[in-house]
Formats: structure tokens, C-alpha cells, sequence
């Protein structure tokens, strides 16, 4: 059985309340799931207005930064997790699939910095890395975070774009061995993940990538039509550390090495074993 998680509210108009409430129950049966709480105390995270002062000083003076998904014109400093209005619930919805799979996945918490980040160039290629090339296509920031920490280790060098758009800026300068795509790309892509894939195999034929698609929609319906779009492999959202290592395996490249094991702590400074104290 799906486990649910507890979303609760903070600010927002009745409306924007009323939609919200709407299509968390229209997407109950998803996995994972979510439900809106009337109760912040023992939610599992929130959803916060922005605009709103009165409920971002409630988030910060409760240290729930972490948890927080921020809409509106911008977010705190220190939010991981932000989208402006008008409200998009299905991008409500991946930035609590992202949030919930960097909590469970020990990912680092950083600040969201989807739009005070500069644009990528236009003109100028990217440096060639030094290892394969991974380009990494997600409208969330914290997925694409996430993701590229799970990908660095086997000496993939990592570049990320958050639309269709610069997927396509990216892809007309280089060639990369893997290409990982969001199937949902949000509103500032023209294609999303399935038409991009389907437009990288129709017009870079010779770049060699391996197309893997990457959605919180794994079912059975969601692989085949991934397959009929061109994708190489499919992975679910939250991500399975084993079925990405799978991928890699499959793909030649070598896992990173074991963390070494911190060695066992010695005895306290100044400390007489019983063994090696003299008689007086």
C-alpha cells in the first residue's frame, strides 16, 4: 500500500485553497502519496505563500525551511523548494516528489535558486569534460541536484538544464553519452520529456546517448509509451539507488569506490586499561 504524506497549508487565497484541495484528492491513489492537513503541527511538509509574511515568518520561526514548498513572486532565503504563481498543481506535486526524495535520500539540502540563476550561454559550448557526459533535463532544481550527486561518484560530468529548450541549446553543441529527462518538463518547455526524447532521436541520430527517462509516473503504460517515444531506460521517481546502479553497470561504467570506514575510536586520553595498571 502507497504511504501518504500529510501536506498542510499555509496562506493563499480560497480559491487557490479550493483548486489545491481538489486535485490532491483527484491524485490520492498516486505513489507516493499526498493529502492536505488542516493541523502544520505533525504535517510532513508545506505548502507556504510566498506573498504571504505572515506565513513565511511562521515557516522560519518554526525551522521548517526543508520542508517547504514556497509559490509566489520569491522565495526566502534558504528555501529549497520554490515555483511562482499561477499555481501549476502538477508542478506542486514534482516539487513534493523532489523534496521527499532528497529527505529519504539523504540528499544535501541547498537554497532554490531556479530564478536568480543565470541563464546558460546561447553561443559559447560548454568545456568538454573530462569523463563521459551526462546532460540532465528537469524542471525542479532540487531533482536535478539530487540527481547529479547520485551521478558524479561514477565520474560522470554532469550539466543541467530545467527546460526542453536549453536541452535542445545543449544538445546542438555536443554530444553527450547519457541524457536523463523529467517526462514533465512544466510550462516554460515547448516539448515535454517524451516529445524531447522523440526530437533527440529524430535529429542527433549519431550522438550515441543513452536516453533515460525519469518520472514519478512508472507505471507499466507510462515504460511503453517511454519506448515508443526512443528512451533506452526508464526510472522511477523516487529513485532507486540499485536500479540506477543497474543502469550504469549496464552501460560499462565502474561504481564509485566503497566509503572508506572510519576506524574504531581508541581509548579516552589519560585512560589506564585494567590490564596495564601497576600495583601501588
Amino acid at each position: 500500500m502507497p504511504k501518504t504524506y500529510r501536506v498542510a497549508l499555509l496562506g493563499f487565497s480560497l480559491f487557490e485553497r479550493s483548486t489545491l484541495a481538489t486535485y490532491f484528492r483527484l491524485a490520492a491513489p498516486r505513489d507516493p502519496g499526498f493529502e492536505l492537513v488542516s493541523a502544520r503541527d505533525g504535517s510532513d511538509f508545506i505548502l507556504a505563500d510566498a506573498d504571504d509574511a505572515a506565513s513565511v515568518q511562521l515557516v522560519l520561526t518554526t525551522e521548517r525551511l526543508g520542508e517547504t514548498v514556497f509559490i509566489g513572486s520569491q522565495a526566502p532565503e534558504g528555501a529549497v523548494a520554490w515555483m511562482m504563481r499561477p499555481i501549476d498543481p502538477l508542478q506542486v506535486m514534482r516539487e513534493l516528489d523532489a523534496m521527499l526524495l532528497q529527505r529519504d535520500g539523504g540528499a544535501e539540502p541547498a537554497a532554490a535558486t531556479r530564478s536568480a540563476a543565470p541563464p546558460a550561454p546561447a553561443v559559447q559550448p560548454p568545456a568538454p569534460p573530462a569523463g563521459p557526459a551526462a546532460l540532465l533535463v528537469d524542471d525542479s532544481a532540487l531533482a536535478l541536484r539530487f540527481l547529479a550527486s547520485r551521478l558524479q561518484p561514477w565520474g560522470l560530468a554532469v550539466e543541467c538544464v530545467s527546460s526542453s529548450g536549453k536541452a535542445v541549446e545543449r544538445l546542438a553543441q555536443r554530444n553527450y553519452e547519457f541524457v536523463f529527462i523529467d517526462v514533465e518538463l512544466g510550462a516554460e518547455s515547448e516539448l515535454d520529456g517524451l516529445a524531447l526524447c522523440q526530437h533527440i532521436k529524430r535529429n542527433h541520430p549519431l550522438a550515441g546517448s543513452v536516453l533515460v527517462m525519469v518520472s514519478a509516473h512508472h507505471s507499466e503504460l507510462d515504460r511503453v509509451r517511454g519506448t515508443l517515444a526512443g528512451c533506452d531506460a526508464y526510472l522511477g521517481k523516487p529513485l532507486q539507488a540499485a536500479e540506477l546502479e543497474r543502469l550504469l553497470l549496464r552501460q560499462g561504467l565502474k561504481p564509485p569506490p566503497p566509503t572508506p570506514r572510519a576506524p574504531p575510536a581508541g581509548p579516552a586520553a589519560g585512560a589506564v586499561s585494567a590490564a596495564g595498571a601497576s600495583p601501588d
